[in-house]
């Protein structure tokens, strides 16, 4: 927080973005130290980078924090207890960072989007092609979301035209969670 502050003066936005890949497996057979590892970075950072941002926040009287969470956050899905536990924390923890310090003027919010076609994603089935046939039809919009799409989003939530939005979950998730 230091440094962002010498460089640019102060500390307007947080995007807490880490997440880790987690296995696929139901709870009796998901690895303890998976599970933890999923909460130490997928949570606990979130949690830690905030509490050292909010300070600084604070002294300047604004800031915008965004955990990036997802529509696992939402919805079940078999195997994903640890990924989808803690995405659905950091939508808890905005919530409830929203009231600790709107009236400092720091907003909180949380962004869930859907699948992204991103190298992550293409790696888990192999290929474009077999990413889309696999996931394209699980989407009413028709199509999975781009980085691009998350990345106007966060700009949303971190802009001036969010003045008003706070302690809310932004769905980034081409109608997912709608079904």
């Amino acid at each position: 927080m230091k440094t962002a502050v010498d460089k640019f003066g102060s500390l307007h936005i947080l995007v807490n973005n880490a997440a880790t890949v987690s296995p696929y497996e139901p709870v009796h057979a998901l690895d303890e130290a998976a599970w933890r590892q999923a909460l130490d970075v997928n949570l606990t950072g979130a949690f830690l980078m905030s509490k050292h941002a909010v300070p600084v926040m604070q002294k300047s009287g604004s800031g915008c924090i965004i955990h990036m969470a997802s529509q696992m956050g939402h919805v079940g899905a078999p195997g994903r207890a640890a990924y989808g536990a803690t995405k659905a924390g950091l939508i808890q923890l905005a919530r409830i960072m929203a009231l600790d310090y709107g009236p400092h003027g720091v907003r909180v919010n949380s962004l869930s989007p859907g699948a992204v076609l991103t190298s992550r994603v293409v790696a888990r089935y192999g290929s474009v092609e077999a990413t889309r046939d696999k996931l394209e039809p699980r989407y009413p919009i028709g199509r999975l979301g781009t980085p691009e799409d998350v990345a106007l989003a966060a700009t949303y939530l971190a802009s001036d035209e969010a003045a008003f939005v706070t302690g809310t979950d932004l769905l980034v998730d081409g109608g997912y969670t709608a079904q």
